[in-house]
């Protein structure tokens, strides 16, 4: 019984996710399409070649809503699931990503 014990908690700590290690930086662009009410498609986040959708919209600030878009810095974590959301008519699926910061550059 007793080495059971240093194996199970060189697992426990193995398998435990650091939290801080999830969340990324980057500066990216910040692209405003249009409110859904309206068939636009919301925001996108554009991080070099890749393009994500973020999870909450609304919770970033309406002086963002830019149709030309805007350089920002962001502190993110990728999200397990695609985000899928309604453009128009059609349902979308999208890389989606969970703001934890966002700053206009």
């Amino acid at each position: 019984m007793k080495s059971i014990i240093p194996i199970l908690t060189v697992f426990l700590i193995l398998g435990c996710e650091d939290e801080e290690n999830k969340i990324l930086e980057a500066n990216a662009l910040l692209r405003w399409t249009g409110d859904y009410a309206v068939d636009g498609c919301g925001f996108f986040i554009d991080i070099g070649e890749h393009e994500y959708k973020p999870e909450d919209e609304l919770a970033i600030p309406d002086s963002l809503k830019i149709d030309t878009g805007v350089d920002v810095y962001i502190k993110y974590e990728l999200l397990d699931d695609p985000i899928e959301f309604h453009c128009g008519f059609q349902l979308q699926e999208i890389d989606g990503l969970k703001l934890h910061s966002i700053e206009e550059r």
